[in-house]
């Protein structure tokens, strides 16, 4: 599995800061905002299944979910 932490960000849109209401990682924000600011209280760790037997695993364990754990298939 690979571990992406994702967060909120400050971004700077049309002149003014706001928050970000989807999270991202930090590669991600950069490409389009280089000046945002992360917000470490927002901090969530999604893992990525990168194969079919991992994917099923992950549909499976995600039945008996596991807070501040997401799965992205």
């Amino acid at each position: 599995m690979i571990r992406e932490e994702v967060y909120f960000w400050q971004i700077q849109w049309a002149g003014r800061w706001m928050t970000t209401f989807t999270r991202f990682t930090e590669e991600t924000i950069r490409k389009e905002h280089p000046e945002a600011i992360r917000i470490d209280e927002s901090q969530e760790i999604r893992l990525k299944p990168e194969s079919p037997n991992e994917r099923s695993a992950a549909r499976s364990q995600n039945r008996r979910s596991v807070p501040d754990v997401g799965y992205n298939f």
